[in-house]
């Protein structure tokens, strides 16, 4: 198996005085924490080669696997780690632990600019639009069907100032404001869901590479 070990990678303080432990809190194993702890001569080869699974030969990745079967006792532990190793198989960006430094600088670099991107038409940034009145009209939509609702609705849009500001910045003129309005009820749910999810991705890819060390203090 891999002489690297993922604990390395990390600078805090939990990982200085307890990395095991700290690295099964990190990819959500903290529910076996005293399981892993009392046993680190089984667990720290697995939880290494787990948060390195997807950069391992497959020779390892076969040992790791035979690791988990043969020695962890079945149970609800076993059925994580199998999981964890199924999901990265599936999505390889859900964890930000399974990065290499390269990915993991990437993807915050990716992340951050969706973020810049989207927020430049996301109207949740304008003081007469809430998260509130997104979820209200998700719900609405869902209850009256979006046609229903964007009729219902639409002559309020056409005089709001959201659409005004929409409009102008996608440089629509004012005679257009009222097919903008109609359009910009799913629009902005979609706009509105990608910049948020953007701003996840961007914290959450920033709060990893703090810990292992990456970020320079401009960025802190």
């Amino acid at each position: 198996m891999s002489n690297i070990v993922a604990a390395e990678r990390y600078v805090t303080a939990d990982f200085r005085s307890a990395p095991l432990v700290a690295l099964a809190d990190l990819m959500g194993l903290g529910a076996f924490q005293s399981q892993i702890a009392k046993n680190p001569e089984v667990y720290a080869p697995i939880l290494n080669g787990i948060a390195l699974y997807r950069h391992l030969p497959s020779t390892e990745r076969r040992q790791v696997n035979s690791a988990i079967i043969n020695n962890v006792p079945y149970g609800s532990l076993t059925t994580k780690l199998m999981g964890l190793i199924g999901e990265l198989s599936v999505q390889n960006r859900w964890y930000m632990w399974s990065l290499s430094d390269e990915e993991l600088i990437e993807f915050f670099r990716f992340s951050r600019n969706k973020e810049k991107t989207t927020n430049q038409f996301n109207p949740l940034a304008l003081p007469d639009f809430t998260v509130g009145s997104v979820a209200t009209g998700i719900f609405l939509m869902s209850q009256k069907g979006p046609r229903a609702y964007v009729s219902a609705q639409l002559q309020a849009l056409k005089e709001s100032e959201l659409i005004k500001v929409v409009a102008r910045k996608l440089g629509v003129g004012s005679q257009l404001s009222g097919t903008l309005g109609a359009l910009s009820v799913p629009a902005i749910i979609v706009i509105s869901g990608l910049n948020i999810m953007a701003k996840n991705e961007s914290a959450t890819a920033k709060k990893e590479l703090a810990a292992r060390g990456l970020l320079a203090y401009s960025e802190l």
